[in-house]
């Protein structure tokens, strides 16, 4: 009998494990997942492809961004396949230098834009350590992984940089599968976003991760016109002090329709697609 029992247990044992597997590997085979982290004030967001390549967008402030990714990567995968740095920023940088400590990046997309900072110079000393092929962003430069395609619109030319405001030299890029899309704007101000608008390149979108963590200074309402986002997410600390999300961006998007999740009051914001519909918790 107890021989019986030992047997059940590992048959028990080995089904569990069947489903986990399953979980990280058989049923995100068809589906897309993007998970703007909780990493407080900035701005962290992973990219899971059908196919388990994964992206990370910006690393956050600090290092719980690794904590974000080890809750939301199976425990075996310690390779990033691109990290976009969309500005230098220390809420946008301060969480990479840890990222490249824990994990293999294989490529980077980012600007010639660089910070005095502590944590962008930590960064540049990681990836020297690293290896990895960098690669620079620039409107019109496409990257595809497992049907999954990333379109850089901003900057638009080497002029775009000389600006003294480092938001506006965000990465703005447009994640399209099948006939899903996310537009994820960095630290753009209005500014850019007429740019944008005037360029034609904007397109609707289902998911737009709103500028600048909700301020005041970006999401104009010419800009969420072009864009018309069912879903808005805004990656914002708790109680931060700066008062984003700014009340009147907040009413922008509702007025417009969307769906507004906010990481301050729900955690990390998971959408998953199958190229069809996407769904966005809560």
């Amino acid at each position: 009998m107890r021989t019986r029992s030992i047997v059940l247990r590992l048959a028990a044992l080995s089904a569990v494990c069947a489903a986990a597997l399953w979980f990280w590997l058989g049923s995100s085979v068809q589906d897309l997942r993007v998970v703007v982290l909780d990493v407080g004030q900035g701005d962290a967001i992973l990219i899971r492809t059908p196919g388990n390549n994964d992206i990370l967008i910006d690393g956050g402030p600090d290092g719980r961004v690794v904590e974000r990714l080890s809750a939301n990567l199976p425990g075996w995968d310690k390779t990033l396949e691109l990290v976009v740095l969309t500005h230098p920023d220390l809420d946008h940088v301060g969480g990479l230098p840890e990222v490249a400590q824990s994990y293999t990046i294989e490529r980077v997309l980012e600007t010639e834009v660089r910070s005095p900072g502590v944590a962008d110079t930590a960064w540049e000393r990681e990836l020297a350590q690293q290896h990895a092929q960098r690669l620079l962003a620039r409107a019109g430069t496409a990257l595809a992984l497992d049907r999954v395609k990333l379109e850089v619109l901003w900057p638009q030319s080497e002029k775009d940089l000389e600006t003294k405001q480092r938001n506006d030299t965000s990465v703005v890029v447009r994640l399209t599968y099948g006939e899903t899309s996310w537009l994820l704007t960095g630290d753009i101000s209005s500014a850019v976003e007429e740019r944008l608008v005037q360029s034609g390149t904007l397109t609707d979108v289902d998911v737009l991760k709103v500028p600048h963590h909700g301020s005041i200074s970006s999401s104009s309402q010419e800009f969420l016109e072009a864009v018309k986002p069912e879903v808005a997410v805004i990656s914002v600390g708790k109680r931060n002090k700066f008062g984003h999300p700014h009340p009147v961006v907040v009413r922008r998007l509702k007025q417009r329709g969307a769906n507004v999740l906010r990481t301050d009051e729900i955690g990390d914001v998971v959408c998953q697609s199958n190229g069809q519909d996407i769904q966005c918790n809560p």
